[in-house]
Order: C-alpha cells, then structure tokens, then sequence
C-alpha cells in the first residue's frame, strides 16, 4: 500500500489571531481618543477666535458713535450714548452711528443682546446680526459716570449657558464659560 503525504498548510491559529487583535486594539483606542480630543479642541478654539473678532466689532462699533459724535459738533462726544450703567446692543445698521445726535446706542433691561447667525451665502460667509437666533449672542456694556468725559465699554460674546451681566462680565466671562470679551475706555480726542 502506498502511503500519502499530506502536505499541511501552515496559518495562525485562533488564538494568534485574537491575541494580535487585541494588540491593535490596545495600540489604536488611545489615538483615536488623542484624536477626538484634539477635535474637541480645535472645535472650542474656533468659537473662541470668531467671538473675540464678533466682540472687538462691537466696540468699534461704539468707538464708531463716539466718533461721529465728535465730528457732528455735539456738546459732548458722548451724545449717542446712554448715562449711567446700561446693557446695549449695537449692529452695522444702527441709526445711532449715522446720527448720535438724534439717535442714541439701543439699551434696555439685562436681555438685550444681538445673536449672530452664519451667512448661508457660499461667496459671503459672515456672521450677520440676528434678533432671534444664532449660535453667538453679544451684549455691550457701557457705564458712561455722570460728570466725567469718559465712558467704559465692555462687548461681551457668549455662546453656552452663561449669560454675563455687569457684575460678572469682568470676573465670570472666560473662554471656560464660552465668553468672550474686550474691553475700552473711551474719552473725547477734540
């Protein structure tokens, strides 16, 4: 009788297989966590960089009705702004920066912000001022003292649960809070 060899054909076993996937499991989990996090954070630092541009515009804005209040040969460089402690909004179409003198800085209650919604527009892809809706929301904070020539200007840009007031902006509005603020003191240059 005529024995037959068999070749035998050699390959991982179960358990090599398995073992070599737990190895690249171990390996591959702790970075696609460094990844997520890096995204996370990027994603964060992003909101913060557009709130800090959408806060410097709202006190260019202010520093805006202070100028025109110059140049229009007011009594005061201040005639477009509020006396006293007010929370304002302002936006690029506000009456008060064509004509302080008739038109005063829109104040009122600690509600009155602007919230920013992204243009949909692909050439035009700006943050546009909104009176409902939007991911950012800004408040300005202007505390003109009676008797002084000088007004303080805080813009405060927010977009989590804090809602800055004037006795936290200073303290509580930090990119740990998702705030943003700039700050100035404006005083008359004629």
């Amino acid at each position: 009788m005529k024995t037959i060899k068999r070749k035998f054909q050699k390959g991982f076993s179960l358990g090599e297989v398995l073992l070599s996937l737990a190895v690249l499991t171990a390996g591959i989990v702790p970075i696609l966590g460094a990844l997520l996090g890096a995204l996370t954070t990027s994603l964060k630092n992003q909101d913060t960089i557009i709130a800090a541009g959408l806060a410097q515009e709202g006190i260019e804005l202010v520093v805006n009705v202070r100028d025109n209040g110059v140049l229009s040969s007011a009594s005061s460089a201040f005639v477009g702004f509020p006396n006293g402690n007010q929370t304002c909004r302002i936006d690029i179409n506000a009456l008060a920066l064509s004509d302080p003198v008739t038109n005063q800085i829109e104040c009122g209650g600690g509600g009155i912000q602007y919230y920013f919604d992204l243009s949909v527009e692909p050439s035009n892809k700006v943050y546009v001022h909104d009176n409902a809706q939007g991911k950012f929301k800004r408040k300005i904070f202007i505390f003109l003292p009676p008797g002084r020539d000088e007004a303080f200007v805080t813009s405060a840009v927010y977009w989590g649960a804090y809602d800055p007031t004037h006795s936290t902006v200073d303290t509580d509005c930090t990119a740990l809070n998702d705030c943003v603020r700039a700050q100035t003191v404006l005083r008359p240059w004629k």
